[in-house]
């Protein structure tokens, strides 16, 4: 009997079929992980969570530095979705690399544990009206989620929760130095960026969500573990490998009158095994509700697909009846834009080393990690990070203003815009292992200044390829940053005058902090030789089929000396800038907005509880209702958007 049975008590689609739920999840990544499991905590009650990827539970997929390699079959990462051309960006078309599999993006990202700006939280309560979304009231479930192994008697952190944390350890001497250039434009080095009272602009240690052995912390390991599944085998089912194709409405047919109710009441889904065609679709009913926890892209998608979207799209180029006009379902696509700013250091101070040095730092790694849970291996690759305003910047020196009424982060105003990641490896021209595509590039070692814009006003957004291919990726129209509104003005000037704050961060790193090793310059920033950098960027991914047709020229730049940046942060240009944004501008994978939350269905899809503007018995639950993002990274916050939903559901089914 599978309950006694030491495997995953995973499902498959024909398992499913016909049966009713009390309640029907589709999606098990981050958010759908955490809902699944507490509303299966009341044994009263019948849970199906629908997932579309396998489990993939092995060694490697657990290591943290190796399980961000993409491209490798250990990794549920999905790597064949693309932008489209992108005009401010040379018309390049980025890879949103996202995750199909039970944890979701939990299995694949950096691991850092960041709430983002409390601000910002409060600026969605007060100036975007939505009440219950406070500082004060999403606090706790941040609290909720973590147990902070570092910040063990601070108040302000979790000490009971799932997603354990604790700070990557400072192995590389550039750090010191590094805090030493920000403290001399005054940003201060701060122990937590999640202290509520920390400066809003600073050098923070990042916590990771990294178990003590070394191993990767993920929503698969602690909400869904092996354990809590099959001791809830009689109300919790797991169905892996599963596509929601529609939903299912009590009326079936398209809802011309706005008033009639609209109540969801079934999941059509098809057994969908990895790079294979969809099998056949069956029905499965749902006695209270569904809750949407697909992601940023494939949720407005699956809503659009049931006829919940814009009329015209639906209707005019697709044909698909409109059951609910929802203008907003796949708009207001946000991201963190992010520009590589790169400074040449030796090999053995950088994540280099392990290709430098493969046995040596490798093996020496390998066993770090089996035997004590510790190394290079097992940590996230970034353990600082740098937050700034760039409206506080003085425009003569490129300080940054220290007066408390700047740094107050409980105050909107203060929310950053700009992070400055702190990532020991090349960022520039990355294949999805994380492998250097350029022969310019190979071979050297470099500290990235990953200079990420955490707050654009520009927004995208995402249009349907299919009507009935519900396996087919939407068509992505990455926010521009090329318009001539006020939001792309105003998104320029911040992106330059981030730009300009990180070669002032490396111009004190290596001409005054007094770090002792060679190399250290400055070589890939706006000013540089645009013909080499054109040459190192050839080939990007999704823009050729074949980069092999580059290979004359990258072998031409193999023994090329990459010099030192002749510009300054005060002599280089605002059009240098742009060229170089242009060519090496990158998303930072943090996808949210596009079922954004609002109390209107005008330019909104959920309110304030989640649940779907004009559809009974559906919510959504997952970065898709940002109704701004975030300015940290974007883990903890769908962390906690999950944990707040099922405690809103639970609230509403009390007593039925």
């Amino acid at each position: 009997m599978w309950p006694f049975s030491t495997a995953y008590p995973e499902r498959n689609v024909a398992d499913v079929d016909g049966q009713t739920f009390d309640y029907i999840i589709i999606g098990g990544g981050t958010a759908g992980s955490v809902l699944a499991s507490r509303l299966s905590e009341d044994p009263s009650v019948s849970v199906l969570l629908l997932e579309r990827g396998p489990i993939k539970d092995v060694f490697m997929s657990r290591v943290p530095l190796l399980s961000q390699n993409f491209s490798e079959p250990w990794c549920t990462a999905v790597g064949d979705r693309f932008s489209e051309p992108i005009a401010a960006c040379n018309g390049r078309r980025l890879q949103l690399i996202s995750a199909e599999g039970l944890g979701g993006t939990t299995r694949i990202n950096g691991m850092l544990v960041t709430r983002g700006a409390p601000g910002g939280y409060n600026e969605w309560a007060n100036d975007l009206e939505l009440e219950g979304w406070s500082w004060p009231e999403v606090e706790p479930y941040f609290s909720k989620i973590e147990t902070a192994l570092d910040h063990s008697e601070a108040e302000h952190r979790g000490h009971k929760g799932p997603i354990v944390n604790r700070q990557t350890p400072i192995d590389y001497e550039f750090y010191p130095y590094l805090a030493k250039a920000c403290g001399a434009i005054s940003l201060p080095t701060e122990n937590d960026c999640n202290k509520p009272s920390a400066s809003a602009q600073g050098f923070f240690r990042l916590d990771g969500a990294v178990y003590p052995d070394g191993t990767r912390v993920s929503t698969y390991r602690t909400y869904l573990n092996k354990q809590t599944v099959l001791e809830r085998h009689s109300h919790l089912t797991v169905c892996t490998e599963a596509l929601a194709t529609k939903l299912e409405f009590n009326n079936g047919d398209a809802v011309t009158d706005d008033t009639a109710e609209v109540k969801v009441t079934g999941v059509y889904v098809a057994s969908a095994p990895a790079r294979k065609p969809a099998g056949n679709t069956v029905l499965v009913k749902a006695r209270r509700e569904v809750i949407v926890c697909a992601g940023a892209f494939r949720t407005p998608q699956l809503l659009m697909l049931s006829g919940l979207g814009p009329r015209d799209e639906l209707v005019n180029k697709h044909g698909i009846p409109c059951v609910r006009d929802l203008p907003a379902v796949g708009q207001n696509l946000s991201d963190h834009f992010a520009i590589p700013i790169m400074i040449e250091l030796p090999p053995y101070d950088t994540l280099h080393s392990l290709m430098h040095s493969p046995i040596r730092v490798g093996l020496v790694g390998f066993v770090k990690h089996i035997l004590f849970g510790s190394g290079v291996l097992s940590m996230p690759s970034t353990a600082t990070t740098i937050f700034a305003r760039t409206s506080a910047i003085d425009d003569s020196t490129y300080h940054v203003s220290d007066s408390p009424e700047n740094n107050d982060a409980l105050q909107p105003r203060n929310v950053p815009d700009v992070e400055i990641m702190v990532i020991p490896v090349n960022c520039i021209n990355l294949d999805m292992a994380g492998n250097a595509a350029s022969a310019a590039t190979r071979g050297r070692a470099f500290l990235t200044l990953y200079t990420t814009m955490v707050q654009l006003r520009t927004q995208g957004h995402l249009e349907l390829v299919s009507a009935t291919d519900s396996q087919a990726h939407a068509r992505i129209f990455y926010p521009e940053l090329s318009g001539d509104d006020a939001a792309s003005k105003e998104d320029w000037t911040a992106v330059r005058r981030a730009v300009r704050l990180s070669m002032r961060i490396a111009e004190e790193f290596v001409e005054r902090s007094g770090y002792p090793n060679k190399p250290a310059e400055l070589v890939f920033a706006p000013g540089m030789d645009m013909d080499i950098l054109g040459a190192i960027t050839k080939g990007r991914p999704g823009e050729r089929p074949d980069a092999t047709e580059n290979q004359a020229a990258d072998s031409a730049l193999i023994n090329t000396k990459l010099p030192p940046l002749a510009k300054t942060w005060k002599t280089v240009t605002d059009a240098e800038i742009d060229a170089y944004v242009r060519e090496t501008g990158q998303s930072s994978l943090h996808f949210g907005c596009t079922s954004r939350m609002s109390k209107s269905a005008s330019d909104g899809v959920v309110d304030t509880r989640l649940r779907v503007h004009g559809v009974s018995n559906l919510r959504v639950a997952d970065a898709s209702i940002f109704p701004k993002i975030p300015s940290g990274h974007t883990m903890a916050p769908t962390l906690m958007v999950g944990e707040r939903c099922a405690d809103f559901i639970k609230a509403d089914w009390t007593g039925q």
